[in-house]
């Protein structure tokens, strides 16, 4: 059932996704546009809000379950965020049904859903990547790791659960270990991309596009490993900060010169039916930026820090993407450091060999009940959920591996750091993991985190 919206809103959009990130979307949307109502498919029920209406009824998985609601509660626009809709064809469906939409086709999608489309659209566009091969058979794959006289980077070509499809190898024997893994849990459908291991730092660079032009946005570091100095398995990310500690006006010319824009030239020259929002991850090495992935959607926990900074009022820059207008546009922001920590859903008792190990390494317990989340000074930090539910009685309980984000605002990024570990304290759950180390800049191997 759909709670009803005041006649005196004047618009009205979808929003497809969920998590963390949708979140920050959804209120990106209410907090520059004081006219808008945002529905939120599949949304979070423990989102309140007068003006984000979450709509469970809806699934990533299904487009048509968003032509049912929209048959009854048509929008302006709906704006598809998520990589699971996109690459299945959400963008397409809601098109030809007669719906404005923005975001990326199926086939623009596939050069996150599919990382060897992905390496062979930089290739043939001449856009700077490592050296790589994909694989179907794993023995060749095998092979080919032994006979590199570099370290490499495993990845499943497809999307994965809990992101934790690329496997960073010190030796030949890693990289074997993870394609016998990756073997084993494909079967027949194994395809991995086997990639150049860069050395450098990594940059995450964002942007928003209208199918002819791109506004670029503030760049981010994220956190992908799950332990602090960057120890442990790849997952989703635990954290973001921005601004980028190396960012500024040299840095940000160069990269729109040598990656941003010949990415959006190459897509007009392909053909691709690209709009909304573009994430680039950079490694910036001796050698210049090179590209280690290109994903269609903003990232998640990018979104949280980037987006609670800008001004610009959202709808409107929407209105000009679908009008292909955007070159006239400007994304203003207030300038502000921020700092995102992800609290996760790890293993209940770490003393039971028993135990599910938790979030990201294999399975863990969902439904803990989670306190404090109204003690938190909004002041100090914003909170965004992502695997958050509310139980039988309404209260919140964990509902997946990333349970909720806490971001930290300042003027320096040692003290959006501080208010956001400040009222982490406040929270708690059973088995709440976070990362002690987000914000924290150290040098390790010419590498920051």
């Amino acid at each position: 059932m759909t709670t009803p919206v005041a006649n005196t809103v004047r618009h009205r959009v979808l929003v497809i996704d969920g998590g963390g990130r949708g979140h920050a979307i959804c209120r990106l949307f209410t907090r520059t546009d004081p006219d808008v109502t945002v529905f939120y498919g599949p949304g979070c029920d423990l989102v309140q809000d007068d003006r984000i209406v979450s709509v469970p009824s809806i699934s990533l998985f299904n487009p048509r379950t968003a032509l049912e609601f929209l048959l009854e509660n048509p929008v302006d626009f709906v704006f598809v965020a998520h990589i699971d809709a996109l690459s299945r064809a959400y963008v397409d469906i809601l098109r030809a049904s007669g719906q404005r939409v923005i975001g990326p086709d199926r086939a623009a999608a596939l050069l996150e859903a599919s990382k060897e489309r992905g390496k062979r659209f930089c290739a043939d566009n001449g856009i700077p990547m490592p050296r790589y091969q994909a694989f179907t058979d794993p023995e060749l794959a095998r092979e080919y790791v032994r006979s590199l006289p570099y370290e490499c980077v495993v990845k499943t070509d497809g999307l994965t659960l809990l992101g934790d499809g690329t496997v960073v190898c010190d030796s030949p024997a890693e990289a074997e270990a993870a394609v016998v893994q990756f073997a084993s849990e494909a079967g027949d459908d194994f395809r991995v991309v086997i990639e150049e291991r860069l050395r450098g730092w990594e940059i995450s660079v964002f942007a928003l596009l209208d199918g002819d032009s791109a506004l670029a946005l503030p760049s981010a570091l994220d956190y992908k490993r799950t332990f602090e100095d960057d120890r442990g398995k790849n997952c989703d990310g635990m954290g973001s900060v921005t601004p980028h500690p190396e960012a500024g006006p040299e840095l940000d010319a160069e990269i729109r010169r040598t990656v941003l824009d010949p990415v959006v030239r190459a897509m007009r020259h392909e053909g691709l039916d690209y709009s909304g929002f573009l994430y680039i991850a950079v490694m910036m090495t001796d050698d210049g930026p090179r590209v280690i992935e290109i994903n269609t959607r903003i990232g998640d926990s990018e979104a949280q820090v980037l987006l609670p900074g800008i001004r610009t009022d959202f709808t409107s820059l929407c209105r000009a993407v679908l009008d292909r207008t955007l070159h006239e546009q400007k994304i203003h922001t207030d300038g502000l450091a921020r700092c995102c920590v992800a609290l996760t859903q790890g293993c209940l008792d770490p003393d039971d060999p028993d135990a599910h190990p938790g979030y990201p390494f294999a399975g863990f317990i969902t439904g803990q009940h989670v306190t404090g989340l109204e003690a938190v000074d909004a002041d100090e930090a914003d909170l965004f959920y992502a695997d958050l539910r509310a139980d039988a009685l309404g209260r919140p309980v964990t509902a997946g591996g990333r349970v909720v984000h806490v971001v930290g605002a300042g003027s320096t990024l040692a003290e959006a750091r501080e208010r956001a570990y400040r009222q982490i304290d406040r929270i708690a759950f059973r088995g709440m993991r976070y990362r002690g180390d987000i914000g924290l800049l150290v040098e390790n191997e010419g590498a920051l985190r």
